[in-house]
């Protein structure tokens, strides 16, 4: 793997730039509340489950708007099913 040096700065890999940059191109996806999320991501992009664990279903999650749907999830949605960017309700 190849480092990029500059002086006086930490070795910074081209894997580290690439993860960081992911991360930080989906943080406003994530972060964004119903009152302004449009963005709607197919089921197999949020890897839809039909199981689900930990108890971390659709209709436990704050993203799910009953009776069917999702902010973020094309198409109807089973709140018995989870997928990964399943966020828990607030009190």
């Amino acid at each position: 793997m190849t480092k990029l040096r500059t002086d006086g700065c930490p070795q910074i890999s081209r894997r580290m730039l690439l993860v960081g940059g992911v991360a930080a191109g989906s943080a406003p996806l994530l972060a964004a509340t119903d009152a302004n999320a449009n963005v709607k991501l197919s089921k197999a992009a949020v890897r839809f489950r039909t199981v689900a664990q930990d108890g971390k279903t659709c209709g436990a999650c704050k993203l799910y708007r009953d009776p069917s749907s999702c902010t973020f999830v094309e198409g109807v949605t089973d709140p018995s099913c989870t997928c990964w960017i399943w966020r828990a309700k607030t009190a």
